[in-house]
């Protein structure tokens, strides 16, 4: 185990060690991952994205009266942002450190206009099961009850009707996704909106990925489905500015309709004898770097440089889609935006996403889930930079897939199964590769992502927090 260092180091000797602990990980910029990772490819971009961050890095946006122009870049950063979520003068909203705060923020709003309006019962939260699992995380935290709605298969939008049916005199908040993560689907923000009209209950769109990505691809001809302000029911909007808004992580902006909606995110302490603590987020003391760098990045690129990136991102997608198909792959869902989702007959994903990985590939398994009836997948989310490395990728996994042979995992499982049954998870996750100071292996993740889609839900989050527990 790490001890606290007796004495300090060289710095070349730290930056040496720390180059090698990540020796054999994937490069964000080398145009290989389709996965976390949003690379222009733009190497002027990325140096200013850096300097700007230097700028600001060791002030505080906890206080702006003393830094008074991060007051300015956060106003001029949500302005921007609001403007392309079409979005009036009424609109407002924060930046923030991340989609999940983001989401948490929304979520806090609704629980607190729904106490605001006399209602005492305890309020719900509407999410389709594609909806991202922050939702999940801020109804845990902030004592919501979660009400999934079911999604079309074939689609991967979320049943307008089931939501319709589930929508009650405690219902706080609706969610929809422009586009969730898992297949790139645009859910029909307008029947959502409609519904949110009706019940007037809020409706908040969870534009994290596709919120600098799905306005360009719109005004390239693609078919992109309202979603943003235009609509009368959308009450707020995320919108990350580390995904295709092409910032440092982690940056985000969460906007409300009205400022009387956003007040309800607005903490001020004064019962101390310190300074009073005002924040219009969930952190306080954050450097206000990846905020410089986020109103960097808007004023480099601007409209034509994002319309640009855009174009890449479009370009890349089609040869993607012609390429799965060809490949007689299948693709799960409907992808509107930049993500695509596939799977295919006797294929196994995680398999495949390893024997990709050996060819300097990063491709995100997706387990699925038979309780939930979604098919195991691979989700690949496109950059631009993928514009130049898409053949060299269809061609390797051509050559990948002609050598795939799914394995036999069934009596490893078996025997998984009747550990967990006799001792428990702690031993189950031991049998599977889980200690303290562990690496999993490829051969581990093949048992564990067939266990995530074999066992129900409730379970598989606990197994996880245990594993989470152990390992770090």
């Amino acid at each position: 185990m790490a001890m606290f260092p007796l004495g300090g180091e060289d710095p070349r000797v730290i930056l040496e060690r720390l180059a090698e602990f990540s020796r054999g990980e994937p490069e964000p910029s080398g145009g290989r991952m389709f996965a976390h990772s949003y690379e222009t490819g733009d190497a002027v971009l990325r140096r200013l994205l850096r300097e700007a961050y230097e700028l600001y890095m060791d002030k505080t946006m906890l206080n702006f009266v003393m830094y008074p122009s991060i007051l300015r870049l956060e106003r001029e950063v949500v302005r921007a942002v609001a403007s392309l979520m079409d979005g009036g003068e009424e609109v407002t909203g924060n930046f923030t450190y991340g989609g999940t705060e983001s989401i948490m923020l929304a979520v806090k709003a609704s629980r607190e206009a729904f106490r605001a309006s006399g209602k005492t019962g305890v309020p719900e939260v509407i999410l389709p099961y594609t909806a991202h699992p922050a939702f999940l995380k801020a109804a845990v935290y902030l004592g919501l009850k979660p009400v999934f709605a079911p999604v079309d298969l074939e689609t991967g939008k979320v049943d307008v009707d089931a939501v319709n049916e589930k929508v009650g005199g405690n219902t706080a908040l609706i969610v929809g996704s422009a586009p969730n993560y898992p297949y790139g689907s645009v859910d029909d923000i307008r029947g959502l909106s409609d519904i949110a009209l009706d019940s007037k209950v809020l409706l908040h769109v969870d534009a994290c990925i596709g919120g600098f990505i799905l306005p360009f691809l719109r005004d390239l001809g693609e078919r992109v489905p309202d979603f943003t302000f235009k609509l009368e029911g959308v009450t707020s909007i995320s919108v990350d500015l580390h995904k295709y808004g092409y910032a440092l992580k982690g940056a985000s902006v969460v906007l409300f309709r009205s400022r009387d909606l956003r007040k309800h995110n607005i903490f001020v302490g004064t019962r101390w004898p310190g300074y009073p603590l005002v924040n219009t987020a969930i952190l306080s003391t954050r450097s206000a770097g990846t905020l410089a760098a986020s109103w960097a990045a808007i004023n480099y690129l601007g409209y034509k440089g994002y319309l640009k990136m855009a174009g890449k991102v479009l370009n890349a997608k089609r040869k993607l889609v012609a390429g799965l198909e060809n490949l007689g792959l299948k693709i799960v869902g409907k992808p509107e935006s930049s993500i695509v989702a596939f799977t295919g007959e006797n294929v196994n994903v995680t398999l495949l996403s390893i024997d990709m990985a050996r060819r300097g590939w990063r491709l995100q398994v997706q387990p699925g889930s038979l309780y939930l009836n979604f098919p195991p997948t691979l989700h690949m989310t496109i950059s631009p930079i993928h514009e130049s490395s898409m053949d060299a990728f269809l061609k390797d996994l051509e050559e990948t897939l002609r050598e795939h042979k799914p394995p036999a995992v069934e009596e490893a499982l078996k025997h998984v199964v009747s550990i967990v049954e006799r001792e428990g998870y702690g031993k189950a996750l031991e049998a599977l590769g889980i200690r303290g100071d562990s690496i999993i292996s490829g051969e581990s993740m093949l048992l564990i992502n067939e266990l995530i889609r074999l066992m129900p839900p409730d379970i598989v989050e606990e197994a996880l927090a245990e594993a989470v527990n152990i390992l770090i």
